[in-house]
């Protein structure tokens, strides 16, 4: 009996004996990795590159890369081992600028922006009158040739006065009503010999430009419309043909060319003025050609509407000066609207453009404050721990953590405001301008008799 105890206790005592073995094996083992993960974190700190975030302005620290933990890259047990490796000696400022290198936040897209922010508008869109291009760097021309009918029959009396005369003083109000960019061109036909048969001839091969094409001028335009008289026959066809030739070096993708034919009737030189205004329209020039018919038969109207229709215009006919008047009044309530419009499309435009940028502003604004506020926090909450790790005072850390939030949360507001309101001005200024022009171009076709 008393052996077995014996071998009993000899066995227990082995395996006792080899448990041992096995832990303090088991603890070599795990002190070369401890022993690594201790190298690599103070290799970290070594490296850390904090020399960098001792800056003195907030435009400067706005430039600096983020930190290692910034942002979603924040791990605060990691930041913790790190901080147990800082010295105990330091200054306030040294700590805050080794905690930056680790917890930076990255403020470059903020800095970018607000030095970066537009506060110019663009030019209002094209006036009536003007044509607007993709990138407004080329205006628009638009050019209007005029083509009188100066044949025997305007000098038909309407109520004590010839069909000229009311078609001249028609005439005249019209084009000083137009807008100043468009370009003018008075061509005169049929206002050389007579209506007899003896000077058909002469008459039909009579079409002269009496005002180049320019910008309109009243005394020079008036001395123009003084000049004929009614006279012979009406080549219209002919007339048609050569505004051709007038307008041909008036071409391209900036240019309209609009024709106006003041007739009291039908081609009388054999001529087709049909074909001809087709080819106008259909040629480098695209001239469409209008036609207003002064107290035409009905056999004339037909034609000069065929003529209106080949050459893409629109045909309108008058019978007495009071209809007359009436049509160049609806010509003129029509560039009303179109003022109004223009001064809509503008105002609302320039409205945008501010109210855009101004909410842009507002939302980095806000990012930017947030993101400062966060690292704030962050450095605050880590000073707190250094104070139990490291036993010292962390009082200075906040403060300067404080100041500098405060800083770049102002520069923040400060920058966005004086960017809003200048936004809000340059706005108002714009919409303004643009009532206060559509208001004078009103008024001054509302005015003019």
């Amino acid at each position: 009996m008393k052996k077995h105890v014996k071998w009993i206790s000899l066995l227990i005592a082995l395996l006792l004996m080899t448990g041992c073995g096995d832990k303090e094996d088991a603890s070599s083992e795990e002190q070369p990795s401890k022993k690594n993960s201790e190298e690599g974190t103070n290799e970290e700190i070594d490296n850390l590159n904090y020399e960098t975030y001792l800056v003195s302005t907030v435009e400067e620290r706005m430039q600096l890369e983020p930190g290692d933990y910034s942002g979603e890259k924040y791990k605060e047990e990691k930041i913790k081992d790190l901080i147990n490796q800082f010295p105990k000696d330091l200054s306030g400022e040294e700590y805050y600028s080794r905690l930056l290198a680790l917890t930076a936040e990255d403020y470059r897209n903020y800095y970018e922006f607000f030095n970066n922010v537009d506060t110019s508008f663009e030019s209002a869109s094209s006036q009536p009158g003007e044509i607007e291009t993709p990138d407004q760097a080329e205006q628009h021309k638009v050019n209007i040739e005029i083509l009188f009918d100066a044949s025997g029959s305007m000098g038909a009396l309407i109520n004590g006065k010839t069909k000229m005369e009311l078609a001249k003083n028609a005439i005249d109000t019209f084009v000083s009503e137009l807008p100043e960019q468009v370009n003018i061109s008075l061509r005169v036909y049929g206002h050389k010999g007579t209506g007899s048969d003896e000077d058909k001839e002469l008459s039909c091969s009579s079409t002269e430009e009496i005002y180049p094409l320019g910008h309109y001028d009243e005394k020079t335009f008036n001395q123009a419309l003084d000049s004929f008289s009614p006279a012979g026959w009406t080549p219209l066809a002919s007339a048609i043909q050569i505004a051709k030739e007038d307008l041909s070096k008036q071409t391209g993708e900036n240019v309209e060319n609009i024709i106006y034919v003041v007739s009291d009737g039908v081609e009388t030189c054999d001529g087709d003025p049909v074909k001809v205004a087709k080819d106008l329209n259909e040629s480098d020039i695209e001239a469409i050609v209008n036609i207003i018919g002064f107290d035409v038969d009905d056999e004339g109207q037909q034609q000069l509407k065929k003529v209106a229709e080949a050459g893409k215009g629109k045909y309108s006919t008058v019978r007495n000066e009071q209809e007359l008047k009436d049509y160049f009044e609806k010509e003129k309530s029509s560039l009303i609207n179109e003022w109004f419009e223009w001064e809509s499309e503008n105002v609302n435009k320039y409205f945008q453009s501010e109210s855009e940028r101004v909410n842009k502003l507002f939302e980095v604004e806000n990012e930017m404050v947030t993101l400062a506020q966060e690292e704030e926090n962050r450095i605050i909450e880590l000073s707190y721990y250094m104070e139990e790790t490291l036993e010292i005072d962390g009082y200075d850390i906040r403060e300067i953590a404080r100041d500098l939030g405060y800083q770049l949360r102002e520069y923040a507001r400060d920058t966005a405001y004086q960017y809003r309101e200048e936004l809000r001005n340059k706005g108002y200024e714009n919409r303004e301008k643009v009532r206060d022009e559509a208001y004078e171009k009103r008024e001054k076709l509302r005015n003019d008799e």
